[in-house]
């Protein structure tokens, strides 16, 4: 059994080293993007939303998402263009970052370099790592990478507490993190709260001094301005997040929303480390024996370490059940348990102390190979089956480059382009590539995304609005009695109307109807 054992595990033994084990994940991701951008001709609503908001550079787009995504997105883009492929590499850039983030940080709490690997190499095996974000998430995955930064700059910051850099990393990091997502935030307080609660982490923080002055100052500096500006945003911002955390909902305090609540946070957070987590425990089980029955011997330095970076993750789930109790929080979503995902660190570390062999080495990096092997297989399944099957969401699908041909051929010469109807049912915002370059994008009935108004990409411009024909087929007498919303503009009575028609890629099904108004010269500061 032992020898069987071996021979199986024997293809997984080189992916216990970094440079195997990472570019294999490189070269994963560079097959997702290609598999992506061949397949399907625009995304979701993600990266509806990054083409949007990366027109121009702001402090904030909506109260509901701090900018740095949309600011790395608008770089990309200026290489790479407005287009499926610059949304596309940016979040496999920032999912790939994490790999090497968490065997950075596990290196830190072990001198197993192997099994550091397999901390890293895990995030493979992670349903909500390897296969969610190809789908659509673009700030939670930002969040979870900046996460893992931050874990791994506190580490080496405990262990060099006395360098000027490792204060200021952190807290660049820190900075940078805030301005991912808000529930960075939870990330943020519990490893201030993890730090203070063992004695050696204690001590270092607390004799910070000018240190942890300057760190902090730099974290003040980095992420004051997005959130001077969104205080700004008032009553705007509660009322979204009250609904967007569900504590506009009935049952809010109530204990039956409440233990709906945490049920639900429960689920999410085993979810989220599944199946990799699971594995590790089931392949690791005789080296996890070991370290709890016959522990090696370990500074208090060294424990205190692993003691921190565990809690870690358990404060941010804790905080997470406070909001449930508390606060009447009753929508967690599974994006709200990411930085649970942290827990990998001091698995791996722990589990390292048990002298795990080569062969579950191999077995547990042999399991994650099949795991992401499987992805792109069951991803172009996922695309063909949407676009032969789909009925509401068909995004992935929709002929945009047609619907921009037939809209430009009926007089569109580029303007301003106004975007009615809900983004995850239509997301024309991958017109952008399609459509003249001086032309600007606009979701001004949005409630999320009507304060967003870049500048007029020139002086002059037509007027062109886009709505789903089928959903609001009144859609263009609406718009002459109460006029386009936001723009302070009415449709003229000689506007051209029509409607772009299509067929879905990969399926040639009848795509969705889209409705247009088109205004030549434009009409107000619709131009």
């Amino acid at each position: 059994m032992t020898a069987l054992l071996a021979r199986t595990a024997a293809p997984g033994r080189p992916f216990d080293r970094p440079r195997p084990a990472f570019g294999a994940v490189l070269l994963l991701l560079a097959g997702v993007v290609a598999l992506q951008v061949g397949l399907q001709t625009g995304g979701r609503n993600d990266d509806a939303e990054l083409l949007l908001f990366s027109q121009s550079l702001a402090l904030g787009y909506d109260p509901l998402n701090p900018p740095l995504v949309v600011w790395l997105h608008g770089a990309v883009a200026q290489v790479l263009g407005p287009t499926l492929l610059s949304t596309r590499v940016l979040i496999a850039a920032l999912l790939f970052a994490a790999y090497p983030l968490a065997w950075a940080a596990t290196r830190q709490l072990t001198s197993d370099r192997a099994m550091a690997t397999l901390a890293g190499l895990s995030l493979a095996g992670l349903v909500a790592w390897n296969w969610a974000p190809h789908l659509n998430l673009s700030h939670t995955v930002a969040m979870t990478t900046a996460s893992f930064a931050l874990l791994w700059a506190v580490l080496r910051l405990l262990a060099r507490p006395d360098s000027w850099r490792a204060w200021l990393l952190a807290g660049l990091i820190a900075g940078l993190g805030l301005l991912t997502k808000y529930n960075f935030a939870l990330v943020l307080l519990a490893v201030v709260l993890a730090g203070l609660t063992t004695p050696t982490t204690r001590r270092v923080l607390l004799g910070g001094g000018g240190r942890l002055a300057a760190a902090a100052g730099v974290t003040f500096v980095v992420a004051a301005p997005h959130y001077l500006w969104l205080v700004t945003q008032g009553s705007a911002l509660i009322g979204l997040v009250d609904a967007k955390l569900g504590r506009d909902a009935p049952q809010a305090g109530a204990w039956d929303g409440i233990a709906s609540g945490l049920a639900t946070l429960g689920e999410h957070a085993a979810m989220v480390l599944l199946p990799a987590v699971a594995v590790a425990l089931l392949v690791f089980a005789p080296a996890l024996w070991r370290a709890l029955r016959w522990p090696l011997p370990v500074a208090p330095v060294t424990r205190d370490r692993l003691v921190f970076a565990a809690l870690v993750p358990v404060l941010v789930f804790g905080q997470l059940a406070a909001l449930v109790l508390l606060a009447g929080v009753t929508e967690i979503g599974p994006h709200h348990v990411y930085p649970l995902i942290l827990v990998v660190v001091p698995l791996f570390a722990a589990l390292a102390r048990g002298r795990p062999g080569p062969t579950s080495r191999g077995l547990f990096a042999l399991v994650m190979g099949l795991l992401m092997l499987a992805v792109p297989l069951f991803l172009a399944r996922f695309i063909v089956t949407t676009a032969a099957t789909c009925e509401a969401k068909c995004n992935t699908a929709l002929p945009y480059a047609a619907y921009a041909a037939q809209v430009q051929e009926a007089g569109f010469t580029g303007g301003t382009v106004v975007l009615l109807g809900r983004v995850h049912h239509l997301p024309l915002e991958h017109l952008r590539p399609h459509l003249p370059a001086h032309t600007r994008l606009l979701r001004t009935g949005d409630p999320q995304k009507s304060d967003f108004v870049p500048p007029r990409r020139g002086s002059e411009g037509d007027c062109l609005v886009l709505w789903p024909a089928e959903r609001a087929p009144a859609m263009a007498q609406r718009l002459r009695d109460t006029g386009i919303p936001g723009l302070d503009a009415t449709l003229p009575t000689n506007a051209t109307l029509g409607v772009a028609t299509g067929t879905l890629a990969l399926s040639g099904r009848p795509a969705p109807d889209v409705g247009y108004a088109l205004v030549p010269g434009g009409i107000g500061r619709c131009r």
